[in-house]
């Protein structure tokens, strides 16, 4: 495996107040929707693989996944969070005995992402590299993280990505991107609405389709 592609979805969606995976966009789940967007994008590469991390007990995402060529793994019941639900994916992938070049880091409340930037940043990437998405002057997700830093990966339980980007800054990389949905993540109800806008640029990134009073799922956490 040359690449990982991996999609954190493992959050409780506390602040959306329901589950956010399951939010409609365009018709299509949130999370279906970034997993087919990382598809699209390990398709333009060689040797790439899914995988998406869920809960420990998911089995309603579980079953929905179960048709799709992504890898599912389960992030631990404790602790709960993005650098626990990464360390135990690291490590589950280097058990298996991949080796993978570089992991793309994607949160799974991230639907409008395009696959350019994700081939951007993975092409960009080197094994002593550390690549963060800027549009706007404004650094975002995914990142894309080079093999030398996968076992700092694997040490996260109660922190995140940020704690590895200021240990190793001096091997952070900017890379400019024409894609402002890096800055597109949905945490609560109105950040859902507001995607369901157009944006400054002109594009549609959702539209409501759920029945009028229905609560609307959004991120991860």
């Amino acid at each position: 495996m040359e690449y990982s592609i991996v999609v954190l979805a493992a959050g409780y969606s506390h602040r959306f107040g329901g589950d956010k995976r399951l939010a409609s966009i365009q018709g299509e789940p949130m999370l279906l929707r970034t997993l087919q967007t990382a598809l699209a994008a390990a398709s333009i590469l060689e040797n790439t693989r899914v995988q998406v991390v869920i809960r420990a007990r998911d089995p309603v995402i579980a079953n929905g996944l179960s048709k799709m060529p992504v890898q599912v793994l389960h992030a631990p019941v404790w602790p709960v969070g993005i650098g626990a639900s990464l360390a135990s994916c690291v490590e589950q992938i280097q058990r298996q005995g991949a080796n993978p070049k570089a992991v793309l880091v994607c949160l799974g409340d991230m639907p409008f992402v395009e696959p350019e930037t994700m081939v951007t940043l993975l092409q960009a990437v080197r094994e002593d590299r550390i690549c963060v998405p800027v549009c706007a002057g404004t650094r975002g997700y995914p990142i894309a993280i080079g093999r030398r830093y996968l076992t700092a990966l694997s040490r996260l339980r109660r922190t995140g990505v940020e704690k590895v980007l200021r240990i190793y800054s001096d091997a952070v990389y900017d890379v400019e991107v024409p894609d402002p949905a890096i800055n597109c993540d949905i945490n609560r109800p109105d950040d859902f609405h507001a995607a369901v806008r157009q944006d400054l640029f002109g594009k549609i990134f959702a539209s409501r389709d759920t029945a009028q009073g229905e609560s609307q799922p959004s991120p991860l956490e």
